[in-house]
């Protein structure tokens, strides 16, 4: 649906200018292939984009012994195959999940994460991420990224709004109840969310086009206006309730 009503506004919307201009047939026709080339590219470049915007660096298994071991150790209980594992060198505590399918993932977590949160926060935050990967929510957010994300950062007035319809304001409840599920034990996240809600540092290898991929909003709390994610407080709330 998000890739159709991608193209759909690329055609009319550039199909109403060629129009003006005399174009016709042939002017629509060759905007119909441009706008689903950009979404064939979306569909799979997205993810790459995505850790190139936020600097990711593959996590050297021997420098990241825990976080490795923590991923692997969730992917088998919830058979999932083990994602590519990323670093972001950040003080920020803060992650994400990308791919548009297992098989095709990817995580990656901030310096600040690793460094702030302990074992058993990590692993509930990473059993988070891993939800989502499992839920296919990865998808939609990843394509998200180039059809909406992009547009969002030259045009916010005009896609900031489109951005919580295109990913939704759901998945990270959701993904914070899957991830209790796997790790049984609802006070890690909790911790965790907490350790988020209290640190003031924001991710400064950011953009709004990668914005709603973060477990947490990225961005200072008076700049949050198009945000995906729920108020970690809501969050936190349901989480002590089970």
């Amino acid at each position: 649906m998000l890739i159709f009503a991608f193209v759909a506004v690329v055609v009319i919307v550039v199909g109403a200018i060629a129009a003006l201009l005399g174009a016709g047939i042939v002017g629509l026709i060759v905007v119909l292939v441009i706008a689903a080339a950009a979404s064939f590219a979306a569909y799979w470049t997205s993810d790459a984009l995505a850790l190139a915007i936020v600097r990711a660096r593959p996590a050297d298994p021997e420098q990241h012994p825990r976080l490795h071991n923590i991923i692997e150790g969730l992917c088998i209980a919830s058979g999932l195959p083990k994602p590519r594992v990323y670093v972001i060198e950040d003080a920020a505590p803060n992650a994400f999940a990308i791919g548009r399918n297992p098989r095709h993932a990817a995580i990656a977590v901030t310096t600040g994460l690793l460094d702030k949160l302990s074992r058993i926060e990590l692993e509930a935050v990473l059993a988070h991420e891993l939800s989502h990967v499992k839920n296919y929510d990865t998808l939609v957010s990843t394509v998200a990224v180039t059809l909406v994300g992009l547009p969002a950062v030259v045009l916010r007035p005009v896609f900031g709004p489109v951005v919580p319809l295109a990913v939704g304001r759901t998945r990270e409840g959701s993904a914070d109840l899957n991830g209790v599920s796997l790790t049984r034990y609802p006070p890690g996240l909790i911790s965790a969310l907490e350790k988020l809600e209290a640190d003031t540092a924001v991710v400064h290898s950011n953009s709004r086009a990668t914005a709603h991929l973060w477990i947490e909003s990225p961005f200072e709390r008076f700049n949050r206006r198009f945000d995906t994610q729920p108020p970690l407080d809501e969050r936190i709330k349901v989480l002590k309730e089970l």
